[in-house]
């Protein structure tokens, strides 16, 4: 069953990245690096924020919501993520009035609004994407994250393609929508766990999951100056046009990294929803080898791609894309494992070892990123981004080898490993 679970969210994943990287070679081809620079900066923004939300949000509800209520955290979370947007709202509005400047290194002009949008319908979608991953509804998740983005493609898709509206506030919109649509799907799936709401105030709830997602989220901002910092540092040094070229590289890497955030969604939830050491710590052994196998595999099919025919599929102007990939190359194995180790430490109830191994990657991240960017400008991004994953990955390791004694030969990819992957997919394909 967890491996249907995971092949089902793996093939989902793959739609995912199918369509997104339709959207991609659209703005590469129509629009060009500097409005593709524009929109990475707006969903770093909105990811920021999202950030924030996420304490009281984010996995957390995933882990207790096999513990508590649902009303005693879907409302919470609610009044917890207006509560954020509006605080942003006045916050933002004091320090752009003293720091102008500031504003215009981090908003593309004339989308700080669309941006709060984007923020509020976020949080209301990942609030039941993560309730859903919680109650281990893989298959109605995997659902509503498949038409999300459906959605989202064919809206932009006729916006581009037949209203011929290349503009950045056509990706905004499509985006929106789909994730309004995507949040209230959601909702409606979640009304099967729901028994009756009650309106009182759950202090001690409220309390325990703000721990949780205390530690969480420390991690989950630590993590998120790993991915992005680097992409302030390149608009402030360099403009919206390398920026542009860094995502397109980034981007079309996300879809590496597919088979390991499938894998590591449907772990979270089966060791959430767990109590046996031995089987969390076996699950994250047999999950960290497929993940590294598959991430591998597409890894070297996109080093092999050739520069001319980078260029020629997303424009003459991002050729440079192949050598960008491979300065990532490490950095993409390394976080395909320590997503693995993340989901592992989270559903065991030690967020802590995320913080602190996130910890370890941002310093790596900030010495690199001052050292190498104003030289190298994205390759240097690129190195650091490298250094920054493996950093990490190599902290949450020790831990973990400490904590479950695990050694070196349970990390060898066995035969019946295989054998046993290929089984299950064969299985699936007959019962389909």
């Amino acid at each position: 069953m967890i491996m249907k679970n995971i092949l089902g969210t793996t093939a989902t994943r793959v739609l995912n990245a199918l369509f997104n990287l339709f959207a991609l070679l659209m703005i590469t081809r129509l629009m060009g690096r500097e409005m593709l620079g524009q929109i990475s900066l707006i969903l770093v923004d909105v990811t920021v924020i999202q950030l924030l939300v996420d304490f009281l949000a984010g996995s957390a509800l995933v882990y207790f919501a096999s513990r508590m209520e649902i009303s005693k955290l879907i409302l919470p979370a609610y009044f917890w993520i207006l509560l954020i947007v509006v605080c942003i709202v006045f916050i933002t509005r004091i320090v752009f009035n003293y720091f102008p400047a500031f504003e215009s290194a981090i908003i593309p002009v004339g989308f700080a609004s669309w941006i709060l949008i984007l923020a509020l319908l976020n949080g209301f979608m990942q609030t039941h994407y993560n309730l859903l991953l919680g109650y281990n509804r893989i298959k109605a998740y995997n659902i509503i994250f498949t038409l999300q983005i459906v959605v989202f493609i064919a809206i932009f898709a006729f916006l581009m393609l037949a209203e011929k509206e290349h503009s950045v506030l056509s990706y905004v919109l499509s985006l929106g929508v789909s994730w309004a649509v995507s949040s209230l799907l959601g909702f409606i799936s979640l009304t099967k766990n729901m028994k009756g709401f009650s309106f009182r105030f759950w202090n001690d709830e409220v309390k325990q999951i703000f721990h949780y997602g205390s530690m969480t989220q420390g991690a989950n901002i630590l993590h998120l100056g790993n991915k992005r910092f680097s992409y302030y540092l390149l608009r402030i040094l360099d403009g919206f046009a390398p920026l542009g070229l860094f995502s397109a590289a980034v981007q079309l890497t996300e879809g590496l990294r597919l088979a390991g955030q499938s894998i590591s969604l449907v772990q979270f939830s089966s060791i959430s929803n767990s109590r046996d050491e031995d089987y969390s710590k076996n699950l994250t052994i047999k999950s960290m080898k497929f993940s590294l196998m598959l991430t591998l595999s597409g890894l070297i099919v996109l080093i092999c791609i050739p520069v001319q025919t980078y260029g020629a599929v997303f424009g003459k102007n991002f050729g440079e894309i192949r050598w960008i990939v491979l300065a990532l190359s490490p950095g993409i194995l390394a976080l395909a494992a320590s997503n693995i180790f993340s989901h592992y430490f989270s559903g065991t109830g030690n967020p802590k070892i995320n913080l602190l191994s996130n910890l370890t990657g941002f310093v790596v991240m900030l010495i690199s990123a001052f050292s190498l960017i104003p030289v190298y400008g994205y390759m240097g991004a690129a190195v650091t981004a490298s250094l920054s994953y493996s950093a990490s990955a190599v902290h949450q390791y020790i831990i973990f080898r400490k904590q479950t004694q695990t050694v070196l030969d349970e990390w060898y990819l066995k035969k019946e490993d295989v054998t046993s992957f290929v089984k299950t997919i064969r299985k699936l394909f007959q019962t389909n």
